[in-house]
């Protein structure tokens, strides 16, 4: 044990201790998890470095060797009763994220332990108590601030304006609602049931067969102005809706389709209005914010804890680069945007002001599904560019380009991001879910061609596509 006057201890001196109690400090100086030990009627106490670091100074190195209800007089209420238990020979105890407060550094602070007193025994009876514990102050304000943060998500889940649901398994079973989608459907019996049994009138209107197909094929299906007849309620007549949604599979980890998160818009209203393209307008710049907002309040509620917080983080700015683009379309009030406002908007929060990028290219303009996902693929590109590419290393440097070629008639765009003096590059044995929307999402958008090449000197990202498909439509 650590130098001490054990002449005036009730112990005297430890080579006359009991060996049981010799072999314990032993364990508990060779670990480094936090352990106590109180030893005998007075409560003698022993303690090891890594519980040292729990203390403030006004208990150590005091507490050593001293009395137990002396050191801890202003939490025995909490504690006596536990050593006295182990004492008495009852057994052990056990506490989880318990709060015991304590005086150290100056003041009292709350603070939560996890911890267990356990017997130490002699012959005839218990000689003291071995304590292991740990606290998990850190843990427990973490937990609680996602248990406040899970229930402000949850009221807003529930307050959206727009209607949302979520359907699991191949029988589309509701496993959430918010208040939008029952008023949209009327008052009706959902959790737990199939959407077949809860809208029985929907049959023969095409939903079911699309909700059939998102889950089986896991492509998402994006429905405008799509009417939808329901029975208002008993009694009531029928009445007929439309409805801008998204079905978006619901994919796990493994790959597989699990569900279907459903979020949309009842714009019937819009639709018989002599206002209609004014009021769509707003209704989509509306409807994107508002599908944003929800996506990222699951995905905080579905990547709880400090070992997804990296993927939360990547989530959160893949929708900051989406939500960017629409508002370059929104603020324009048009279904177009041009290509260096796409790019500058991805581009903003990873700029440093050094000149690390060149961007040079015609005032080309774009419709907005093209608009968005060239967006997305930029943010991506300058994320793992960050990380990885040119922009970790301080010379770094990238370059964005884009043209049109005549080709004999038949105009091509040309796209590049193109990397150079950057660490050295290997292609990855594996593709990210951020390289597969790179690729997938610019090639399904512009109906052109995506190559992504892993030189030495850096990555090179080169679209092609027909010039004919980047022409904005009246409702892209």
């Amino acid at each position: 044990p650590p130098p001490h006057d054990w002449n005036n201890s009730t112990l005297g001196l430890p080579e006359n201790w009991p060996q049981v109690l010799r072999t314990m400090i032993r364990v508990m100086l060779t670990t480094r998890h936090p352990m106590f030990i109180w030893w005998g009627p007075d409560f003698i106490q022993f303690y090891n470095d890594a519980y040292r670091e729990t203390m403030g100074p006004e208990k150590h190195p005091a507490a050593l060797g001293g009395k137990g209800r002396e050191t801890w007089a202003e939490i025995w209420d909490i504690i006596g009763p536990q050593i006295e238990f182990v004492m008495a020979g009852k057994g052990a105890t056990w506490d989880e994220d318990r709060l015991v407060p304590v005086t150290r550094h100056g003041g009292r602070q709350d603070v939560w332990w996890t911890y267990s007193f356990g017997p130490i025994e002699i012959e005839g009876g218990i000689g003291g108590v071995l304590v292991v514990c740990k606290d998990v102050t850190m843990e427990h304000l973490t937990n609680e601030a996602l248990r406040d943060q899970t229930r402000r998500l949850e009221q807003l889940f529930e307050q959206a304006p727009g209607f949302i649901t979520v359907l699991r398994g191949p029988d589309h079973v509701f496993e959430l609602t918010n208040a939008a989608y029952r008023q949209l459907l009327g008052n009706r019996d959902f959790i737990g049931k199939r959407v077949r049994e809860v809208v029985p009138e929907a049959e023969g209107q095409g939903f079911f067969e699309l909700l059939d197909d998102v889950y089986r094929t896991g492509t998402a299906h994006v429905g405008k102005r799509m009417p939808l007849t329901v029975q208002g309620g008993a009694g009531a007549p029928a009445k007929e809706t439309f409805l801008d949604f998204v079905y978006q599979p619901i994919v796990e980890a493994g790959g597989e389709v699990s569900g279907i998160f459903v979020e949309g818009v009842d714009v019937t209203d819009h639709v018989r209005s002599e206002e209609h393209s004014r009021l769509m307008h707003d209704e989509l710049k509306h409807r994107v914010k508002n599908t944003l907002a929800m996506v990222s309040a699951i995905a905080s509620q579905t990547l709880r804890g400090s070992a997804r917080d990296a993927a939360l983080a990547a989530f959160h700015a893949r929708l900051a680069a989406f939500g960017k683009a629409h508002d370059i379309l929104t603020d324009t009030n048009r279904s177009a945007a041009s290509i260096r406002d796409v790019v500058g908007g991805a581009l903003a929060p990873h700029k440093t002001g050094n000149g690390r990028f060149s961007v040079s290219g015609p005032e080309i303009v774009v419709g907005s599904r093209q608009a968005l996902s060239l967006a997305l693929a930029v943010h991506e590109l300058a994320t793992n560019a960050i990380k990885y590419g040119a922009l970790a290393e301080q010379n770094g440097h990238v370059d964005i380009a884009w043209r049109e070629d005549d080709n004999d008639g038949a105009p091509l765009f040309h796209f590049s991001w193109h990397e150079s003096d950057g660490p050295i590059v290997a292609k990855p044995t594996k593709k990210g879910f951020g390289s597969q929307l790179i690729e997938r999402v610019l090639m399904a958008d512009f109906g052109g061609n995506v190559e992504v090449a892993y030189e030495p000197n850096g990555v090179i990202c080169q679209l092609t596509a027909p010039m004919e498909n980047l022409r904005p439509a009246l409702l892209d």
